[in-house]
């Protein structure tokens, strides 16, 4: 894709103050036809975008509810007569919970919209981005979609998933000779934004983490990163350190937690011990 300028683009989970909501400014000021939709939060993204004079169409979306996100890709269609440009951006993180503290609908909701929400609109938005003349699919993955991590085995489950299929798709693009539509797998790792305190469940290292994402790149930065892999067709877009993730899964594929237990170590994160409590709470019933 050589540019974005008079594209037609649509983000996810762009309300708020995130990387979704960077990503619609930087296509707006880029010179795209922007849409985007999230479950709430959307009046700050709205109000900046009618700061920039940009045109737009939004909408509150669940993304895990494939109706709402077919009426949302139609009416964008409707609003600018294409799409050719689909951000999978959001996601939620379910926060610090080891394994058997988590209930089955826990996974229900996290899979739900960080593994189906991409599925629901990356095959709903197909057709139109097929019929573009340069088309681009990008779906967030994370780092923890290379490296996982203790006590986020829900979040590190749906973005390995979200790798998978994109890196699947990208596979049989290639061989399919599909090339004006491009896919790209990003794998964020420390970007300054709130999912960690957004999070539906806080422990003692919650704060810590936070601190640590403080510390990553700027989430305009990140935007940034995306918007010239596109252009530039990259296929993985590796943004702070999860290039160094996608290093460490590489050189250590079974020896990488020593890596991680150390690093938790220097950082006090205290590793709890197995709560049995929550074995008998969370058994499944027969």
């Amino acid at each position: 894709m050589k540019t974005i300028a008079g594209k037609v683009a649509m983000v996810t989970g762009a309300g708020g103050d995130g990387i979704g909501n960077a990503l619609v400014l930087a296509l707006a000021k880029a010179g795209a036809k922007v849409a985007f939709c999230d479950i709430d939060k959307l009046d700050r993204t709205r109000g900046e975008l009618d700061r920039l004079g940009a045109p737009y169409h939004a909408a509150q979306v669940d993304v895990s509810d494939r109706t709402a996100m077919a009426d949302f890709i139609e009416a964008v269609v409707a609003r600018f007569g294409g799409l050719d440009i689909l951000i999978n951006n959001a996601g939620i993180a379910l926060g610090d919970r080891g394994f058997e503290q988590l209930s089955h609908a826990d996974f229900e909701r996290i899979t739900g919209v960080n593994y189906w929400g991409v599925i629901h609109s990356t095959q709903l938005a197909y057709p139109h981005l097929i019929a573009s003349d340069a088309a681009a699919i990008v779906n967030l993955s994370s780092s923890q979609g290379i490296l996982a991590l203790p006590f986020l085995v829900p979040y590190c489950m749906t973005k390995f998933a979200v790798r998978g299929f994109t890196d699947a798709l990208r596979a049989e693009h290639r061989l399919r000779g599909i090339d004006h539509v491009q896919v790209h797998t990003v794998h964020p790792g420390a970007v300054a934004t709130n999912i960690t305190l957004n999070a539906d469940y806080h422990g003692s290292s919650t704060q810590r983490f936070h601190e640590d994402l403080q510390k990553g790149t700027d989430r305009h930065k990140a935007a940034a990163i995306i918007l010239k892999g596109i252009v530039r067709n990259r296929p993985r877009i590796m943004i702070s350190d999860g290039a160094a993730h996608d290093l460490l899964a590489r050189l250590m594929p079974a020896a990488n937690t020593r890596v991680v237990r150390w690093l938790m170590r220097r950082r006090k994160i205290a590793i709890r011990p197995l709560d049995r409590a929550c074995l008998k709470k969370h058994a499944p019933s027969r």
